[in-house]
């Protein structure tokens, strides 16, 4: 019975810093008044102004959505009646990074409206991280011809290959290096700093190799 073949296995990485590819900017309407029907028809008007606002640069906005409505008591003094507040929350996604800084401040100008954002992200099909994942692949080949030389053996066959991330994916991205978009609009000017994203990509390979050199091991 022959002996089983010799394996190496090692983890390959790779790291990309890439511009980010979007933005998402979550508005916030807030109205109060003496009473429920008040405060609705304030939330509903300024709610028209941030719809309009962001159809004026549709070609901008990638997706609009409503992530949450509400009205409730607000109770400011126990010894005072409570007051109503109605607030409409719409989170949009700029696919335009050149107008991301003049929609914050247009936005920023209607009254009762709260901004928060941008937040610079990459899309979830983005090919950086394929690109990621296809470098790490290279890195673990690489690895493993290094070490499979330092038996004087070659490599013979893929026997594994896994991802090693978050989620049961081989890739992660989170903020990195900062980059200035400066932009003056109206007479307001602002630094943006758009975060380029770091793309991580993670594998774990196994290979065959042949018979190591007896004499890597008297040496």
């Amino acid at each position: 019975m022959s002996n089983p073949s010799p394996q190496v296995v090692v983890h390959g990485e790779a790291l990309l810093v890439v511009e980010p590819e979007v933005a998402d900017i979550s508005v916030t309407v807030r109205t109060r008044a003496r009473d429920r029907q008040t405060a609705l028809e304030r939330c509903a008007a300024r709610q028209a102004e941030v719809t309009a606002l962001l159809t004026a640069v549709d070609d901008a906005i990638e997706d609009t959505e409503t992530t949450g409505m509400s009205v409730r008591l607000e109770i400011r003094d126990r010894r005072a009646p409570g007051e109503p507040v109605a607030s409409v929350h719409t989170q949009a996604t700029v696919h335009r990074l050149d107008l991301v800084g003049d929609l914050v401040v247009a936005l920023g100008r209607l009254d009762d409206v709260e901004v928060f954002g941008p937040t610079w992200r990459l899309r979830p099909d983005s090919p950086a991280a394929e690109r990621a994942r296809s470098d790490a692949v290279r890195d673990a080949v690489r690895r493993a011809r290094q070490y499979a030389a330092a038996f004087g053996a070659e490599l013979t066959a893929l026997v594994e290959v896994s991802d090693v991330g978050l989620s049961g994916g081989g890739f992660r991205v989170a903020g990195a290096v900062d980059s200035m978009a400066p932009f003056e609009s109206n007479g307001i000017h602002l630094d943006l700093t758009p975060a380029r994203q770091q793309v991580h990509g993670a594998v774990a390979v196994r290979f065959t190799m042949s018979e190591p050199d007896r004499e890597v091991f008297r040496a």
